[in-house]
């Protein structure tokens, strides 16, 4: 019972990614979720008797997936160091996808409901230190690096990355992305050759 309670849940959380990547926020209803997932509106009460629930509990869900996915891009290499390039073009791979796509419609669902806002940059800022972690494990020679230098590339390529997603999600002529990449490589290595100083945080 407990095991199908569980089962239930994700499918719930799963469905409810997909249906904001698909519609938007705005326009997603837990009816909509319900369908998705296969499970009666009942089923989805129980678990989530109101929208804001449901939604925060998919947030928390779509944390621990791109940490999940995050660790699997750069997990799989056992050490080894791989080449900016290459490590460029799988961050990419991150935000060229629905689970970024989600994370986005969640951001500005956001900015006008004070209640997901509050859980959303907390996860933000909790998937930020985890990849900053992960950051000073995969960058090439990042032992010998200063931790900021670390800690600003992963920054600086998030950034970036966050804003080549962005602009391809409405589709017009934009300039291929694997030219930013080329681009954020060779950024990324001024700013790890660089020592640097940290600047003041606001």
């Amino acid at each position: 019972m407990q095991a199908r309670s569980i089962e239930t849940r994700a499918a719930l959380l799963d469905a409810a990614i997909e249906c904001v990547c698909d519609k938007g926020y705005k326009a997603v209803t837990t009816t909509d979720i319900a369908q998705r997932a296969g499970v009666s509106r009942g089923a989805q009460l129980y678990h989530f008797p109101t929208k804001a629930e449901l939604m925060t509990a998919a947030l928390e869900h779509l944390l621990e997936r791109r940490v999940r996915e995050f660790r699997e891009v750069f997990g799989e290499q056992g050490g080894s160091v791989i080449g900016l390039r290459d490590l460029v073009e799988r961050l990419w791979s991150m935000f060229d996808g629905p689970v970024f796509t989600a994370w986005v419609e969640l951001w500005i669902a956001a900015r006008t409901e004070r209640g997901l806002a509050a859980v959303i940059v907390e996860l933000d800022r909790r998937f930020t230190d985890e990849t900053r972690l992960l950051a000073a494990e995969v960058l090439p020679s990042a032992p010998s690096l200063d931790p900021y230098a670390v800690e600003l590339a992963r920054d600086v390529a998030f950034a970036m990355l966050t804003g080549v997603a962005l602009q391809r999600l409405v589709p017009r002529g934009q300039r291929p992305a694997a030219d930013y990449l080329v681009v954020l490589s060779r950024t990324i290595a001024d700013v790890i050759g660089t020592s640097m100083s940290p600047v003041p945080r606001r």
